[in-house]
């Protein structure tokens, strides 16, 4: 039998354990209390003050759309107020991808409606994004029929678009804008500025499917309308001038072509245009070679056009008149080269107008010679040939006239007639205008008036040349090229047309000195009515194949587009201009 417990020393036992005291446990609780506020502290702290403003970003972004408004762009004009670029209205298409239940019919309805292609809007609808333009930019009356088929998850916003009522007309010149209204090339991008306005801003909620709610507007901003600008360009001249170079490119089986058609008294230009060229109405359908504006952007030798400035001159310096006399023998070498003319012919005695009218590259070299290196760069310099001319148009080029320290020994032979100096076609325009408006070199330009512009931004400056008396004895050499020289197809009936030929060999493009074989560029640069010249015509066209001649090639064209100009400007023929009398000095 076991022995009994001793309850005693059991009891004694359990009465000796120290208890823990109720304010140790309210302690310990205490401090678990506040370790967990400091924890959620710490966690409001990270959350609300570091990662506060992305989450609320992030709420704001799921919550709203940020939608910019776009301007209407500014109207283009003509000079008579005819619209050349135009913005219409137009719709924005866009979708919530998540609201659309059948993707592919909405694509196959989208594509019925709008045109386009339904594998696409079916791909833009496809994707992982709770926002997606479908198409920009589109008719508002086949927008109109796709929202009348009340697709849910589809939306859409004004718009307008760029539209060219005159198509080609001026293409080059106008340029085009991208699908964000901003301009891209021509005129549209010189003057973006003017034309775009200021985007407004719309923001809107939205609900959890991503669908507009209505009255959820948070922020509106207006769109600001941009301005409208005239051009000194005149539509009808623009339009004969495009048909009749088109024309000319095709008869002589040419590569390309350029025209330019400007006011010599004040820089005004009517017309310019290139071939081939482009709709911008669908630019994107066409090679980047018929967006360049060629008498801005391309440069080529003058040849016998620059012999006016050669002659200009020598008579300016002092040197010569136009009666001077020369003997002139078939060839004549300088520096080691032989030069020809472009016909054999036997020794003649000419004078300085003959040598022009029968674009003697021999007289010109004589001509040359007699200023020197240093005479003739400064009046190249004095024309313009080193500088760009500040048309107001992106992209402008300027031709190449080295220093003399830059010619070689036989510089000061080709120079004279234009060979080793390049030039743009509005270069040689604006030079020529020195001769036919009295002296002054203008800046050529496309703006007439803009709302906004103020007077200094419509100044466009004038620097001297050459001499009135000077430029008033050139304008009848001149006159005596249509009269009785190589540029007799540029006539125009009932008045005295006074200009130049040009036959140039083209420079070889592939590093190597020295001309492609059998590839030239033909010219003619003229004004009229010569005693009082108010239209200045260079047409160019590149290398032609059947036949080569500037008079042959370039100088009807001048004619068709002159005679135009006459009767359209209501420009009076004025007097018959006496022929420059022969004399027997030199």
């Amino acid at each position: 039998m076991s022995a009994p417990r001793d309850r005693g020393a059991r009891s004694k036992s359990s009465a000796g354990k120290k208890r823990p005291s109720r304010t140790g446990r309210f302690s310990s609780l205490l401090a678990l209390l506040l370790i967990a506020l400091l924890v959620v502290a710490g966690r409001l702290v990270y959350i609300q003050m570091i990662v506060g403003p992305e989450y609320a970003a992030a709420a704001a972004e799921q919550r709203t759309r940020d939608i910019v408004l776009s301007p209407q762009r500014g109207f283009i004009l003509d000079r008579e107020g005819e619209v050349l670029a135009e913005s219409m209205e137009a719709r924005t298409i866009y979708a919530v991808p998540s609201s659309i239940v059948d993707k592919e019919g909405t694509a196959a309805a989208i594509a019925a409606t709008v045109g386009g292609d339904a594998a696409g809007y079916l791909e833009k609808m496809s994707r992982d994004t709770t926002f997606v333009y479908i198409a920009r930019k589109v008719d508002v009356s086949r927008a109109k029929a796709l929202q009348e088929l009340e697709i849910e998850g589809l939306g859409f916003l004004e718009d307008s678009r760029r539209v060219y009522p005159s198509n080609e007309l001026a293409c080059q010149v106008l340029g085009f804008v991208g699908v964000d209204d901003e301009g891209l090339s021509g005129l549209e991008l010189f003057y973006n500025d003017t034309l775009a306005g200021e985007p407004g801003r719309l923001i809107g909620e939205r609900d959890t499917k991503g669908r507009p709610i209505p009255g959820g507007v948070t922020f509106e901003e207006e769109a600001v309308d941009g301005q409208d600008i005239v051009l000194t360009i005149d539509k009808d001249i623009q339009y004969q001038a495009q048909i009749a170079l088109a024309e000319a490119v095709t008869e002589w089986g040419a590569k390309a072509g350029s025209i330019v058609v400007m006011d010599p008294r004040n820089g005004e230009i009517y017309a310019m245009a290139s071939v081939p060229q482009f709709n911008p109405n669908d630019f994107g359908g066409y090679d980047e070679d018929a967006y360049r504006n060629r008498p801005v952007a391309d440069t080529y030798e003058p040849g016998s056009t620059i012999k006016s400035l050669t002659a200009a001159a020598v008579i300016d310096s002092g040197l010569y008149e136009p009666t001077s006399m020369f003997e002139l023998p078939p060839t004549i070498q300088v520096g080691g080269r032989t030069i020809h003319e472009s016909h054999d012919r036997p020794t003649m005695v000419w004078s300085l107008t003959d040598i022009v009218t029968n674009s003697s590259n021999v007289g010109a070299v004589k001509l040359g010679m007699a200023l020197g290196e240093e005479g003739l760069y400064e009046y190249f310099s004095r024309f313009g040939l080193t500088e760009i001319t500040g048309v107001d148009y992106p992209g402008e080029v300027k031709g190449w006239l080295p220093s003399p320290d830059q010619w070689s020994s036989s510089s000061i032979g080709t120079i004279p007639f234009g060979q080793g100096v390049s030039v743009t076609t509005l270069q040689l325009a604006r030079a020529l205008s020195a001769i036919a408006n009295g002296g002054d070199l203008v800046t050529p330009h496309f703006l007439a008036s803009a709302p906004e512009s103020t007077e200094e931004d419509m100044e466009w400056p004038l620097k001297t040349a050459i001499s009135a008396d000077t430029a008033a004895s050139m304008r009848l050499v001149l006159t005596d090229v249509v009269n009785e020289g190589t540029g007799s197809a540029a006539a125009v009936a009932g008045y005295q047309v006074a200009g130049k030929t040009g036959t140039a060999q083209k420079a070889r493009t592939d590093g190597q000195p020295g001309y492609e074989g059998g590839k030239y560029v033909a010219s003619f640069s003229g004004f009229l009515p010569a005693e009082d010249p108010r239209v200045l015509i260079i047409v160019n066209i590149d290398e032609p194949s059947r036949a080569i001649w500037g008079g042959t090639v370039a100088a009807p064209t001048f004619s068709r587009v002159a005679q135009f100009c006459v009767e359209h400007l209501k420009i009076p023929p004025g007097a018959v201009v006496t022929a420059v009398p022969q004399g027997s000095g030199g």
